[in-house]
């Protein structure tokens, strides 16, 4: 597999550290590569986002418009909540997925996936609180509770918040060895108990 293009969705109450944490990542990976290993930008269901619990402000890159990227990711937050109830925005978002690679959720994100029937008998991930919602929109799927991420290949699966920075790191260990995903991980210290 071989990522060039990342696309990270954005949605009023997003998650903060659920775009944050894995754009830092793969921005980190970048700049360790000397800017040239991928473009990574973000995708708005409108230009301007009000991010969850904060109230932070941020700009998208551009608007979801069937866009496709190797990598697409979708964060979580309250946001998913009114995404996974209209159909219009769900069926942009299929778009892109079918046109990616790799889909990659981090939190609630999953709901997005089981809405649209991605996560059809899969182990999945995802916040804790977000258990039984995740269950009454596919109740085929096998929720995973302790582990940080499950990969299929096209479609991986992270647990809450901050397991989408170990994602991150799993994907790029995964894509250009661990040699590299650890020089990462030293140039923005990041050393989780255990890793």
């Amino acid at each position: 597999m071989e990522i060039k293009s990342i696309g990270m969705l954005l949605f009023d109450d997003v998650e903060l550290l659920d775009f944050a944490g894995p754009l830092e990542v793969f921005g980190a990976a970048n700049y360790a590569k000397g800017g040239d290993l991928f473009s990574i930008e973000t995708v708005g269901l409108q230009k301007e986002i009000t991010v969850s619990k904060s109230l932070l402000q941020v700009t998208a890159d551009t608007v979801l418009d069937g866009q496709h990227y190797d990598l697409f990711l979708i964060p979580g937050g309250f946001g998913t909540r009114p995404i996974i109830k209209d159909e219009s925005i769900l069926h942009n978002i299929q778009s892109t997925i079918d046109g990616s690679i790799v889909t990659a959720t981090i939190c609630t994100g999953a709901l997005i996936l089981a809405k649209l029937g991605y996560l059809t008998n899969k182990e999945v991930c995802s916040h804790h609180l977000s258990f039984d919602l995740l269950k009454k929109l596919d109740p085929s799927v096998d929720i995973i509770p302790d582990k940080r991420y499950v990969d299929h290949d096209s479609i991986i699966t992270a647990a809450g918040v901050s397991a989408g920075i170990d994602m991150s790191f799993y994907i790029l260990t995964k894509v250009y060895g661990k040699e590299f995903s650890q020089q990462v991980r030293r140039y923005i210290e990041y050393f989780p108990e255990g890793s």
